[in-house]
């Protein structure tokens, strides 16, 4: 492990805020963690794991321990018949493993290609994107539960996902630091195609049965058309869920917005874009100060250069206000407020 004192936060959060914490703690082996809680108490003592923070909002300095899993391992653990159990580390950037599905042609986390962070974020935010979840091809997740001082696996049932979470998000919030996770993937091909404009872009380019490669290329260069880099522009990608609603209230807005889209969940609830909303209340590209919402995407939200994170926040209250005085749906945040 590698210890640093009074450590700046600016190259580990996307929005690039330069904020800093008491103590960053490199954790270079997974077993290393049991040690580590052992000399620091971190049941007790304020912590916070960071992968690439590409998914969270900083307000101000972390007083308090930050944890950075560097160990980064792939293993294939089984090969069956139709599909392959592979083991990924924390540690692993998320589309380095992607990448390597669609190498081997193992199908499954195609469409989750050029989504930032590292592995061990996605089962806590059940990561998701053009009709794929993590939750589909997980099978278990191992971490370490600072409470308990042990080291433990859930099956995916156990880890209670859900639309952008799971029981690493609620139940055992900053309880738990993830080390691995098992990926079931499958060699028989399962193109998803019926979300966005994957099925335009695959008829532009005159794809009538795409590879696993044609569907990993074409959802990256959709989401490079649409979101901005965090290495050019700060920002934590999509800022806000999008809002799962009654069908019968889905309708009552359906009657003066004809154009809004909506997206069957069950028979009772629906799911419609935030980022529609977020349009029609007139933010999209809508700037204040050193924030705004991307030209392209109003679900992100932008850092201009200057921003602090108060700002930013700021701003995405004033955008929940506006969305719940029109629409009256409460938009929920899918970044973490730190």
């Amino acid at each position: 492990m590698k210890i640093f004192n009074d450590f700046s936060l600016k190259r580990f959060n996307t929005f690039g805020l330069n904020y800093k914490c008491d103590a960053f703690i490199e954790v270079e082996f997974a077993e290393e963690i049991y040690s580590i809680n052992k000399m620091f108490e971190l049941d007790k003592a304020r912590h916070l794991i960071i992968g690439e923070g590409s998914n969270i909002l900083l307000t101000k300095d972390f007083e308090g321990i930050v944890i950075h899993p560097v160990f980064n391992n792939l293993k294939i653990k089984t090969v069956e018949k139709n599909s392959v159990l592979i083991e990924v580390e924390a540690g692993k950037n998320w589309n380095d493993l992607v990448q390597f599905a669609v190498n081997k042609n193992l199908w499954g986390i195609e469409n989750l290609i050029s989504i930032p962070g590292l592995v061990g974020a996605a089962p806590i935010q059940n990561i998701g994107a053009y009709g794929q979840e993590i939750k589909d091809v997980i099978e278990t997740v191992q971490f370490f539960d600072f409470d308990d001082a042990l080291f433990k696996v859930y099956e995916k049932e156990k880890c209670r996902f859900d639309y952008r979470s799971s029981i690493f998000k609620q139940e055992l919030k900053n309880r738990v630091f993830i080390t691995s996770i098992e990926l079931n993937l499958s060699k028989e091909p399962k193109p998803i195609l019926d979300y966005g404009n994957v099925k335009d872009e695959l008829k532009k380019a005159e794809i009538i049965n795409p590879t696993i490669e044609d569907m990993s290329n074409t959802i990256a260069k959709i989401r490079k058309s649409k979101l901005p880099s965090p290495e050019e522009i700060g920002n934590a990608g999509s800022f806000f869920k999008n809002p799962i609603i009654f069908s019968s209230k889905a309708e009552e807005i359906k009657k003066n917005y004809p154009d809004l889209p909506i997206f069957k969940t069950n028979n009772s609830y629906v799911k419609i874009p935030a980022a529609w909303l977020i349009e029609k209340i007139g933010y999209k590209g809508k700037t204040k100060g050193n924030v705004a919402t991307y030209h392209k995407q109003p679900l992100v939200l932008i850092n201009l250069g200057n921003a602090t994170g108060e700002e930013i926040l700021e701003f995405a209250n004033e955008i929940i206000v506006k969305v719940k005085q029109v629409f009256d749906i409460l938009l929920e945040t899918e970044v973490n407020i730190i």
